[in-house]
């Protein structure tokens, strides 16, 4: 393990000579005062509020980026249980169905975005399997979700790779009184409820939920019941019938505040997820668990002086992950700990605002997997002497980051520019940037222009007894430009260009692919339209394309021991296409409330087909594309005041697909039925 390097002489004087000048302009403008304006929410106005495009409080229209918000009103107009489901409604989004859930693709890019819960990253140097989109992060405590497309590290540092997604819990006032929610489905078997308590006392605010869900994956048999003791597979490899036990996930969030200056927050959740897994062209079906809790705990304390804001921010997170296939099973463990202290001014009369901020990151890793045995490799009948082998190492990596932001507006024009200088000591010191423009001409027009940059963590087998290694890098360029012709019709679209670099992937059986570079290029569309005020008609719609290095892999196969005793390895090498995902999405949805107390919601999603490989590249699967209609139909006051119930179809005309899993095609989910009763006091 390499000890901490810290900054070199260059790297730091590159970063001193950027926050000296930064800091000389402040001075020089010292004089001036207040920030960019900003339109808050205020009681009895129905405004979308984000904070993660600069950290402070503002609409997605004034925000120097391309947002996009999932408010607490649409999550329960269309009873979307978990992030998955709320993300593949926006455009640009793709959720892979998975055996264990799914997995996340935006404009191409698969596990591209940094998910926050409450500012907190849901990330670890330990693992890029950390998919929080399904019943492991229930959508009942989320006040609304923030997604931020494009690079944001200058603001969020190393992951904020094509974008931030993050979670804003509740608060005591957004409650005030105690909800309660049941839910049940079928035919997975879904049990579900939630408890959550709010309270606003003036000085201070506070919130606390507890919710626990038990479902059943759709497929549940397996015949592979044994392959461990550290013995050869086919000694232990033994047949037979089983059935895998039901998933369990509990979590608890709270959060606690003191005249709106001091505030502690923190997340508990425990989870066993348990699916089933195949091989291609194979009758073998093994049992398999994961476990990835996500756990932290957030102190933040704000105070405004006069034309300045300083805030201090501190975390302390775990991730602890556990995977296990047929009996083989592996742990490790993530600790982070976090401090950042942020500094703006307000500029130029209300038209400007410089923002300056610094961090230190210390993240402790024990068991992080470098190694791993293909599984299915060790399931044949003419192995007789190799167990599956899982190699795995404790390391501790250390981040410190410098940032600066500045923002001016001019009437219609407003530009920005951040910079941002992390020094990690086992991977190359960076700069990331990101800068732009926007232009609203009119009340009906407005355009932001993005041009802005970011960095991915290394993968734990890069890590590992290694420095100086180039961490993957992304450029984008995104144009975006809306237009509301009329007060009940809003249209938009974002041209994007993403150029990759140093990309690496992970493939179940060949490792890590080479490092390579791929340019995705692409329109997303999206329109809403009310034409009465009990309708409205919505849809987007992603559209790109692609070109670049295909992924490369080389695995070893097997070795030779030669008559002089030394060993001669044999490998295989083979070369896939860059895997995007579906590159055609759209989504077409209505809402109908003619009825007071009744709602209907409905939403059509397709996906074009896709391709994935197995068996090293000599196997190929191509998709059929998907067409999944949603329904859902709410009636609030039922019986008596505060008892609303609600019926959610999944996949309504019971569409059957095949789709890429882990070593084989699995089948995509089928009609599902929730019903829920939520009751506030």
């Amino acid at each position: 393990m390499k000890p901490f390097r810290g900054i070199n002489k260059t790297s730091f004087s590159r970063c001193a000579l950027c926050l000296a000048a930064i800091l000389v302009f402040l001075a020089w403008a010292s004089g001036t005062s207040l920030a960019v304006p900003t339109r808050l929410l205020f009681v009895g106005e129905d405004i979308s509020v984000v904070t993660s495009a600069s950290k402070h409080p503002e609409t997605p229209e004034d925000a120097p980026a391309v947002v996009s918000i999932i408010d607490r009103k649409r999550i329960r107009q269309y009873g979307l249980r978990n992030l998955g489901e709320a993300l593949s409604m926006v455009p640009g989004f793709y959720m892979a169905q998975k055996e264990w859930g799914k997995q996340p693709y935006f404009r191409g890019i698969p596990d591209s975005f940094l998910f926050l819960y409450d500012s907190v990253p849901m990330t670890s140097d330990n693992t890029k399997s950390i998919f929080p989109m399904d019943e492991e992060m229930s959508l009942d405590f989320t006040k609304r979700i923030e997604i931020i497309k494009g690079p944001a590290s200058v603001l969020w540092g190393p992951d904020a790779y094509a974008g931030v997604v993050n979670l804003v819990p509740l608060e005591g006032r957004d409650i005030d009184g105690i909800d309660v929610k049941l839910r049940g489905g079928t035919p997975n078997h879904s049990g579900h409820f939630t408890v959550a308590l709010g309270k606003n006392y003036g000085l201070w605010e506070g919130f606390l939920a507890v919710s626990a869900t038990q479902n059943q994956k759709y497929s549940t048999g397996y015949n592979v019941l044994e392959c461990s003791d550290n013995q050869a597979c086919p000694r232990q490899y033994r047949r037979g019938n089983g059935t895998i036990d039901d998933s369990k996930y509990i979590e608890t969030v709270f959060n606690l505040s003191w005249k709106q200056w001091l505030r502690l927050s923190g997340r508990w959740s425990e989870m066993t997820d348990r699916y089933v897994v195949g091989e291609m062209n194979s009758d073998k079906l093994w049992a398999a668990k994961k476990k990835t809790p996500f756990r932290f705990i957030r102190l933040e304390a704000k105070k405004g002086f006069g034309l300045n804001n300083l805030r201090f921010n501190s975390y302390y997170s775990e991730i602890p992950y556990d995977e296990q296939l047929v009996d083989v099973s592996w742990h490790s463990k993530s600790h982070i700990y976090h401090g950042e202290l942020f500094f703006d001014r307000k500029l130029w009369n209300s038209q400007g605002l410089i923002t300056l901020g610094t961090s230190y990151r210390y993240n402790e890793i024990t068991g992080a997997v470098t190694s791993k045995s293909f599984l299915p490799d060790y399931l044949q009948p003419g192995n007789g002497l190799f167990a599956p082998i899982i190699n795995q190492e404790d390391f501790n990596t250390h981040l410190l980051s410098f940032y600066g932001q500045l923002r001016r507006r001019w009437k219609s024009v407003e530009l920005w520019a951040g910079l941002r200088f992390d020094s990690h000591n086992q991977y190359d010191d960076t700069f990331s940037f990101n800068t732009g423009a926007r232009w609203k001409p009119t009340s009906q027009w407005l355009t932001k222009l993005v041009l802005g940059s970011a960095y991915r963590t290394p993968y734990n087998r890069q890590l590992v007894q290694r420095d100086d290694l180039k961490p993957e890098e992304i450029r984008n360029l995104s144009l975006d430009v809306s237009w509301n012709p009329f007060k009940n019709l809003h249209l938009n679209s974002t041209a994007f260009w993403n150029r990759i670099r140093h990309h690496v992937n992970e493939d179940p059986h060949g490792g890590l692919s080479k490092p390579g570079s791929h340019n995705i290029y692409g329109i997303e569309i999206n329109a809403r339209w009310t034409p009465m005020p009990w309708l409205t008609l919505w849809g987007n719609g992603t559209f790109f394309g692609d070109y670049g290095d295909k992924e490369s892999y080389k695995t070893m196969d097997y070795i030779i021991i030669e008559p002089d005793g030394s060993l001669k390895p044999y490998y295989s090498k083979w070369e896939t296409p860059f895997d995007t995902g579906p590159r055609e999405l759209f989504n077409l949805g209505a809402d109908f409330s003619m009825l007071e107390h009744l709602n209907l919601s409905a939403k059509l999603k397709y996906a074009s087909s896709t391709i994935n490989y197995y068996d090293k590249g000599t196997i190929s699967y191509s998709s059929t594309p998907k067409w999944i209609t949603d329904l859902t139909a709410t009636y609030s006051n039922l019986v008596l005041n505060g008892l609303d119930a609600q019926v959610s179809i999944k996949n309504l005309f019971d569409r059957k697909y095949s789709v890429p899993g882990k070593f084989s095609d699995i089948n995509t989910n089928p009609f599902t039925a929730y019903f829920t009763l939520m009751w506030h006091y």
